[in-house]
Parts: structure tokens; C-alpha cells; sequence
């Protein structure tokens, strides 16, 4: 069987990397947004505001089981080049306020009320995204590597067992 070219569990742990979030809108249109993220339990969380008359695709998306697809990258060459690109359904999660003020801690170095009005706000929503399909490639020195691909998350599991 082969193995990713770098260590994803490691790389989806690092503090302050976000992520690249996509979604279709209800008209058909893509939606894109820089996210912070944390990946627990074989998932991505996500906290994202669901503040009216906007409707937040991802959120939507989230509420109907659809696919949502997440890339989180490195680029720092020509030594640091590394690309995780998953594909999978979301869903709604219960409100759990440790879980966001624990992905928001990869962000911030500290807490304040400020941020904890944010974390526990009705106006934004808790949900997660399972990286059923994807790929995860390194180009150390810019120099194309082979690519490591799953059409099933059991194909990955192994290697993306982060604890959360």
C-alpha cells in the first residue's frame, strides 16, 4: 500500500495553519472562504457565523449532508510544499463551547471575553466536514512527488489519526 509523502496527522495539527473551505451555493455558484479549522475525531470543525439576512453556504451545505471540500496547504519553498485536498459531507454539530474555545486556541495565544462572547454567540454554528475523498502531496524542493490518493476514508485513516 503506499503512504502520503509527509506526515498528515502531524502537518493538520500545526497551530495557525488555516484552511481553504468550498462550497455551491443554493443559485449554483462557488463559495470560497479561508477558515480556521481544527481536526479531531476523523473530521474538520469548523465555527462559522450564521447571522441573518447572509446565508452562509457552508452552513447550508452542513444542514443538508452536502459536500464541502477543504484544502489546508503549506508554501514556503523551496524546502516546505505540502498540500492536504479532501472532499466529503458536512454536517451541524451541537453547540460545544470547549470544542470552539479548543479551535480557536490554534489561532489566538490568548483567551479573552471577546472571544468567548464569539465562541458561545447563537449567531454561529459548530460543523464538521468528513474527508471521504481526496489526495495529500509534497514537492520537496519544488520537485514534483508522487501523489497519495483515497476514495474512502478507511484508505487514510491510518494516517490521519489526530487525537482531539
Amino acid at each position: 500500500m503506499a503512504i502520503p509523502g509527509f506526515d498528515i496527522a502531524g502537518f493538520l495539527a500545526e497551530r495557525g495553519r488555516p484552511a481553504s473551505v468550498a462550497a455551491v451555493t443554493r443559485g449554483g455558484r462557488p463559495a470560497l472562504a479561508t477558515m480556521w479549522y481544527a481536526f479531531w475525531e476523523e473530521k474538520f470543525w469548523f465555527h462559522t457565523t450564521s447571522r441573518k439576512p447572509i446565508e452562509s453556504p457552508f452552513l447550508v451545505a452542513a444542514g443538508q449532508g452536502g459536500d464541502i471540500s477543504v484544502m489546508v496547504a503549506s508554501f514556503a519553498p523551496p524546502d516546505d510544499v505540502r498540500q492536504l485536498r479532501a472532499t466529503g459531507p458536512a454536517q451541524l454539530e451541537p453547540a460545544d463551547i470547549g470544542r470552539v474555545r479548543s479551535l480557536y486556541l490554534r489561532y489566538v495565544d490568548g483567551w479573552s471575553e471577546l472571544w468567548e462572547q464569539q465562541a458561545s454567540s447563537p449567531d454561529y454554528r459548530l460543523w464538521s466536514m468528513t474527508p471521504e475523498r481526496g489526495m495529500a502531496v509534497a514537492y520537496p524542493e519544488l520537485r514534483g512527488a508522487a501523489e497519495y490518493r483515497w476514495s474512502q476514508l478507511e484508505d487514510i485513516r491510518d494516517f490521519m489519526s489526530v487525537s482531539g
